[in-house]
């Protein structure tokens, strides 16, 4: 299931994780998937991703601070690299007594793939 993970491109949600390791002719139950999953998010070996209003999401990339911009039309998930500066990259403006170690940041709008449906002429 970790190389599901590390071969991944677009953030599996757990149901793609289970189609992708059957495809590889394993067998795997949906509530092995989930416990193996977040296994992995505890062992800092993946993240998970908790887009509003979606199913959780797993990525192999973890440790470098970067973020996703996530599409409102398709639901694709994309990583965006943090623009400025060191983990984390933004800095509340009062932190209320927390130590800050981490900031997530997910930006919402339209993939350039919906762009071209809603921009395409209609027929």
């Amino acid at each position: 299931m970790f190389r599901v993970l590390t071969e991944a491109h677009d953030h599996p949600r757990v149901d793609q994780v289970i189609e992708r390791v059957r495809a590889s002719g394993v067998s795997i139950s949906m509530q092995a998937t989930y416990d193996v999953c977040e296994a992995l998010h505890r062992a800092a070996l993946a993240s998970r991703i908790d887009v509003a209003g979606g199913p959780a999401r797993y990525e192999s990339r973890v440790g470098d601070n970067h973020h996703h911009l996530v599409c409102r039309t398709c639901g694709t998930v994309v990583d965006v690299d943090c623009a400025v500066g060191q983990a984390p990259c933004l800095e509340p403006a009062d932190t209320q007594g927390f130590r800050v170690d981490r900031s997530e940041v997910t930006h919402w709008g339209t993939c350039p793939a919906c762009n071209r449906i809603d921009s395409s002429p209609p027929t």
